[in-house]
């Protein structure tokens, strides 16, 4: 009977150890990227960088680093999108994707036409989608949790009415926050143009007409995938087909 217990706890101490192993060899990855970055060895630091699992902010933010002084802005971009991703409110992830788009010069091809679209962008792309879901877990139990004391506190009704108001509110944008970050990212997904120039044509083969230029750094999203082709549109509504090889998805691979 004492066995089993015995065997759990060896069986935890031997994952406990692996993950540790596992982090460790990480960092030392890590570090030796850094070192090759350091000395200007940016291609290599590059591929030790993407080599490194489970990718982190810091990772793809470095990744970002060697990929523009590669002169690649294109997966630069790409990599401090992926970093923005997982950490939307790092002042220097931030600085750099800006400065990334200002010198491939889209940053304003890459910014929803009207005031209110980058506002709204801006309010939704600050948190991950684990923080979203965690507001809106909280907005609907803080309502639910107003609406059972209003029920029963007749002389608070007023302030757990108030609650109930903003709960509902506060529930409803994050739905709608959550939405527009999940729902909307996996049946349209981001992606970025890696390629220096392609052509964006009306039609998903090699000789129809060009409806348009997209250049390197272009954030799209993608509308539908015939395979070697793709459905892009651009953040002014601007839709196209693209090969499939002149862009990445901004997917994170963590």
């Amino acid at each position: 009977m004492s066995l089993k217990p015995n065997r759990f706890r060896t069986g935890a101490i031997i994952w406990l150890l692996a993950v540790g192993a596992a982090f460790a060899a990480s960092d030392d990855e890590f570090k030796s990227a850094n070192q090759l970055y350091d000395a200007g060895k940016f291609t290599e630091a590059a591929a030790a960088y993407a080599r490194i699992e489970p990718k982190t902010a810091h990772v793809y933010y470095n990744l970002g680093n060697a990929h523009f002084r590669e002169g690649k802005l294109g997966l630069a971009i790409l990599d401090y999108e992926r970093a923005r991703r997982l950490a939307p409110r790092d002042p220097d992830i931030l600085a750099n994707l800006k400065f990334a788009e200002q010198r491939a010069d889209v940053d304003d091809v890459n910014a929803p036409p009207r005031a209110w679209q980058r506002y709204l962008h801006s309010i939704i792309t600050s948190r991950t989608s684990t923080e979203w879901a965690v507001y809106e877990l909280s907005a609907l139990w803080l309502t639910i949790l107003a609406m059972g004391m209003w029920l029963y506190i007749p002389r608070l009704r007023t302030g757990l009415l108030v609650i109930v108001v903003v709960g509902s509110v506060g529930f409803a944008a994050s739905v709608f926050a959550l939405g527009r970050e999940v729902i909307a990212g996996g049946s349209a997904p981001s992606a970025v143009i890696v390629a220096k120039e392609t052509d964006a044509r009306f039609a998903p083969v090699a000789d129809a007409t060009v409806h348009f230029k997209v250049v390197e750094g272009t954030r799209v999203i993608v509308r539908e995938d015939r395979g070697q082709w793709l459905l892009v549109e651009r953040a002014d509504g601007e839709q196209g087909w693209v090969r499939s090889d002149t862009l990445e998805r901004v997917a994170v691979r963590s």
